[in-house]
C-alpha cells in the first residue's frame, strides 16, 4: 500500500507523531509532501524515512495545483493530512483519491480565539466530513469530536515515543524540571511562569531551589519573560539531546493550554520521568499521570516528588503509561484505519494484518 502524507511542518510534535506511524508500518510505502506554511527546523534527518519527499509552494492555490499533480504522479491508495490546515488543503482539493485526517488537536480547541472564531472553524470541520474517508484522532476525546461533528470512520490511533531511551531518569540534586516544545500561546510558558513562582515560594523555607529548563524555542517575547523568570531555554535541539536532557532531569511539566496527544509526554514517559501536567481533556481521556487543574495544585506536586518515595511511585507510573503507547498497539489501529479506504478508489493493495497487542480492545473504533 502507498500513502501519501502531507504536513505543514518538517519539525515539531506532529512530524514525530507522523514518524512513529511511518516506523509502525515500515512494510506500507510512505511518501511526504511538506506545505510550507511556517518555520521549522529542518536537518534533513526526517526525510530519510520517506520513499520520496515533495515541498508545496506556500500559497494556497499553487500548493492544491502542484498536491493534484502529485497525487496524479504518485498514485497513492490513500493521502493521510496531519493537522488542520494540511487537512483542508488535502480535503479541498479534488485529488481524486481516498483521504485520511489526523487533527492532532481540533483548531477550533485554542483557546486563544473567540466563540465566533471556533464556532466557524467548527463548521469548516463539519463541512469537510463528506470529503473525509477515514478520522484517525489521537486520543478518545478527539475520537469523541469527531463523531459529534458527524464523521462516519473514526479510528483512535495512539501516539508514541518514537526514539526507544538509552537510559531511564534518577532522583537527584539539583532537582531539574523541564518543558519541552515551542515556546508559543499553545504551551502557554506563561502558565508555566506561574507554577514555577508558586513552586518557588513553597521549597524557599526548608528545600533547596529548583533549577528550570525549556527544551525549544519560539517567540522571542515568551523567551525573554522565561529567562527573565529563572527558566534556561535550550533553543531548538536534535531530538537525541532532548531524550538526554529528559533522562538527566527529575521532573517533566507540561502547561499546555491546548493539546492533541503531545509526543513530549510520552517521550518523558519512555524515560521515566515523573509527570506533572495542566488537565485538558485530551489528556484525561488517555489517563496522563500527573494530571493537575491549578497552579497551585502543580506547585504541590512538584514539592511532593522532592520525597523520595513519592519520586519513586511517580517514575513506575510514567513507565507504565509508556508501555501502554506501544508499536505494535499503534500499527494495529493504524492498519485498522487505512483498511476503510474505499475499495472503488484504492489500488487494491493489500494492507498486511498487525498482530493484536494484549493490552488493546477489540474494536478500535469510535461510535
Amino acid at each position: 500500500m502507498r500513502v501519501l502524507h502531507v504536513v505543514e511542518s518538517l519539525g515539531g510534535g506532529v512530524l514525530t507523531s507522523v514518524l512513529s506511524m511511518v516506523d509502525a508500518t515500515s512494510d506500507l510505502e510512505h511518501h511526504l509532501a511538506i506545505w510550507h506554511r511556517r518555520e521549522h527546523a529542518d536537518t534533513g534527518d526526517q526525510r530519510r524515512a520517506f520513499t520520496t519527499v515533495h515541498d508545496l509552494p506556500g500559497q494556497p492555490h499553487r500548493a492544491a495545483r502542484q498536491l493534484r499533480d502529485l497525487v496524479a504522479t504518485l498514485a497513492p491508495d490513500l493521502v493521510h493530512a496531519h493537522s488542520s490546515y494540511a487537512g483542508v488543503l488535502a480535503r479541498s482539493s479534488d485529488l481524486g483519491t481516498s483521504v485520511a485526517y489526523s487533527p492532532h488537536c481540533f483548531a477550533f480547541e485554542r483557546t486563544d480565539l473567540g466563540a465566533v472564531a471556533r464556532a466557524a472553524l467548527r463548521e469548516v470541520e463539519r463541512s469537510l466530513v463528506r470529503r473525509t474517508d477515514v478520522l484517525v484522532a489521537c486520543s478518545p476525546h478527539e475520537g469523541g469530536l469527531a463523531a459529534e461533528l458527524g464523521f462516519r470512520r473514526v479510528v483512535t490511533v495512539p501516539n508514541r515515543a518514537l526514539h526507544p531511551p538509552k537510559g531511564r531518569a534518577r532522583r537527584s540534586e539539583p532537582f531539574r524540571v523541564v518543558a519541552v516544545g515551542r515556546v508559543a500561546e499553545q504551551k502557554d510558558w506563561r502558565h508555566l511562569i506561574e507554577v514555577k513562582r508558586e513552586a518557588d515560594r513553597r521549597a524557599a523555607a526548608d528545600l533547596t531551589p529548583l533549577r528550570w529548563e525549556w527544551l525549544g524555542s519560539g517567540d522571542a517575547e515568551g523567551e525573554q519573560a522565561l529567562r527573565a523568570a529563572g527558566v534556561e531555554v535550550s533553543g531548538w535541539l536534535p531530538r537525541a539531546e532532548v531524550m538526554a536532557r529528559l533522562g538527566s532531569a527529575q521532573a517533566y511539566v507540561h502547561t499546555a493550554a491546548w493539546e492533541g496527544a503531545p509526543v513530549s509526554i510520552l517521550e518523558a514517559a519512555a524515560v521515566g520521568l515523573p509527570i506533572v501536567a495542566r488537565v485538558l481533556p485530551t489528556l484525561a481521556s488517555d489517563d496522563v499521570p500527573g494530571l493537575e487543574t491549578t497552579v497551585e495544585g502543580l506547585a504541590e506536586r512538584l514539592h511532593d516528588l522532592r520525597e523520595p518515595l513519592a519520586w519513586t511511585r511517580a517514575h513506575r507510573r510514567s513507565l507504565s503509561f509508556s508501555a501502554e503507547h506501544s508499536a505494535s498497539l499503534q500499527r494495529y489501529r493504524l492498519t485498522t484505519a487505512y483498511r476503510y479506504v474505499p475499495s472503488s478508489t484504492s489500488r487494491g493493495a493489500e494492507i498486511p494484518r498487525a498482530e493484536m497487542d494484549h493490552r488493546m480492545v477489540p474494536d478500535a473504533l469510535v461510535r
